[in-house]
């Protein structure tokens, strides 16, 4: 859902990025890294980049320059950002670099802490190098630790993380990190759930809208400390709001109880504050309910353009779901449709609507 905007690498190489607001990457040799690593009391980063690398690039654009990262790395990091086939190609053959973007973390001998492969942010990205700094969050030490019965926030987390990164099916590492971190969450007492260190349970690592931490996050959303409350907030409405796609992009109320959840649903939404937020979402989701196809179609025909454009691509994303696609005269007005607003989409829409095309025409 999120739009995000690519810079080329060249271009961020061309500013010092210097101030706490954004990371600083020194235009130093490795040996002078090490060199100031040492007099700073500080560890040595490196960023291996390729000019072609896509994650590589969106490191530079979007988290590199963030004040949460940029206050992390300078305060703990010399960073080095070094292209792995051109000035860095030695360096990266050292630290046997295979994939792009690699980030490691070494001490002041030059001695590889640890590292890690592609794209991460905000915090996912801080909790990943920060692990990089201490031998018993190695991964292979994380995964040893968890496994001999060891509970803190910090190590679940980890181990979490690693269940992701680890695994060949995405959607299988989804998984086990999900019951790893609902082992945890059903572990603690409600204060220790609302200690600061167990906080990535709620902002990182809850996804779905059904997971009874989002409800231990509604009723206590004043009772996180402070500095996290509105972290909380934002995850609360994007869990919500997924929701509300979840139904757009489908044909959902079938019974008395689906119909019950949708009401519940939408009562709750209203409570939070979402109703206007989500009330042309809602007109689509009940008249589909009370339409046939060829109805909701025609309403779908006139009414397309007053959704905003994650939800136009939700929808645009979901017609297989949506609608019955098993004749040709249907699949033909279903993709007429979306011929018919696909030009006036978000890049993102358009890519939805291109594979919504591509499956009703193949």
């Amino acid at each position: 859902m999120m739009k995000r905007f690519f810079l080329s690498s060249a271009l961020c190489l061309g500013f010092a990025l210097t101030g706490a607001a954004q990371t600083e990457f020194r235009h130093i040799s490795f040996e002078e890294a090490l060199t100031a690593a040492k007099a700073e009391g500080k560890k040595v980063f490196i960023d291996f980049y390729t000019s072609w690398c896509g994650p590589c690039k969106r490191l530079a654009a979007n988290v590199f320059p963030t004040k949460e990262v940029g206050d992390y790395m300078n305060s703990n990091y010399v960073c080095l950002k070094l292209d792995a086939e051109k000035e860095g190609a030695d360096l990266a053959k050292q630290f046997q670099v295979s994939a792009y973007p690699t980030l490691i973390v070494v001490d002041t001998d030059g001695k590889l802490l640890g590292s890690f492969a592609g794209y991460k942010e905000g915090k996912d990205f801080i909790a990943a190098v920060d692990a990089l700094k201490d031998p018993e969050m190695n991964p292979e030490r994380v995964k040893e630790r968890y496994l001999a019965g060891e509970r803190n926030g910090k190590l679940v987390f980890a181990y979490a993380r690693y269940l992701m990164e680890n695994n060949r099916s995405y959607q299988e590492g989804i998984r086990q990190s999900q019951q790893v971190i609902d082992e945890y969450f059903n572990s603690l007492s409600d204060a220790d759930r609302l200690k600061p260190e167990n906080a990535l349970m709620f902002t990182n690592y809850t996804y779905e809208y059904s997971n009874p931490r989002l409800k231990f996050m509604c009723d206590n959303v004043n009772a996180f400390d402070e500095s996290l409350r509105e972290d909380v907030k934002k995850m609360i409405a994007i869990l919500y709001r997924q929701e509300a796609y979840r139904y757009l992009s489908g044909n959902h109320l079938v019974d008395e109880a689906s119909r019950s959840a949708y009401d519940l649903f939408k009562k709750e939404s209203a409570g939070l504050g979402y109703a206007d937020d989500f009330a042309g979402m809602f007109r689509f989701i009940e008249k589909r309910a009370e339409s046939d196809d060829a109805a909701y179609l025609a309403y779908c025909n006139e009414n397309f353009p007053s959704l905003d454009d994650d939800a136009q691509s939700s929808l645009v994303s979901g017609v297989g779901e949506i609608f019955n696609t098993d004749t040709p005269e249907q699949k033909k007005a279903i993709s007429a449709f979306i011929r018919k607003y696909i030009g006036t989409m978000s890049s993102q829409g358009v890519y939805m609507a291109a594979m919504s095309i591509y499956q009703l025409e193949k």
